[in-house]
């Protein structure tokens, strides 16, 4: 169970790997075919559109348990987790939309999520870089993979953290006003 809401549907062994790769799949053709506005079904490239099934089990292992939880190879490959258990309240993060932010801000797993879909999503940089432990060059490149190596990557993607607003505990709502 998780520890932040106790749930009781909030864990690991409760959630279908075959539904979540079906889901997937689904998504991503669905993309396909809003991008492409091809809408014909039987398209052959739709069709080849698969998920990746060990990458979604190897990632259900990293985000939804604490064996091997953060301390998996894959999350190491992006960042230096600071715990093994996943925390599933993924936070607010208070920032400039397209910064890197500042990792004492933010727990593990969006630290991870931010770093593996900025990678996934990337165009790597034409000319080498010693690291972008200075920041990048480009407006479109963020730096990946800093904490680990300590230079990190500097790569070109539309992945950035976006400004959210908290909400405090000294909000109130009147919930009489909801019931009929």
């Amino acid at each position: 169970m998780s520890h932040a809401f106790l749930f009781l549907y909030d864990y690991a062994a409760n959630v279908n790997s075959s539904a979540v790769v079906a889901a997937a799949s689904l998504v991503a053709r669905t993309l396909y075919i809003l991008a492409s506005k091809n809408e014909d079904i039987h398209d052959s490239t739709l069709a080849a559109i698969n998920v990746n099934v060990s990458l979604v089990e190897q990632l259900m292992g990293c985000l939804l348990d604490c064996d091997p939880g953060l301390s998996c190879e894959l999350v190491k490959k992006y960042i230096s987790p600071m715990s093994t258990c996943p925390s599933h309240y993924v936070g607010v993060i208070l920032d400039e939309p397209s910064s890197t932010p500042y990792t004492g801000y933010i727990n593990d797993v969006p630290r991870f999520i931010w770093n593996f879909l900025a990678d996934r999503t990337s165009i790597p940089r034409k000319a080498n870089s010693s690291g972008c432990q200075h920041g990048c060059n480009d407006r479109d490149e963020v730096c990946i993979k800093a904490e680990t190596d300590g230079k990190g990557v500097c790569v070109l993607s539309t992945t950035r953290y976006l400004l959210s607003q908290a909400m405090f505990s000294s909000t109130f709502y009147d919930l009489s006003y909801f019931k009929s």
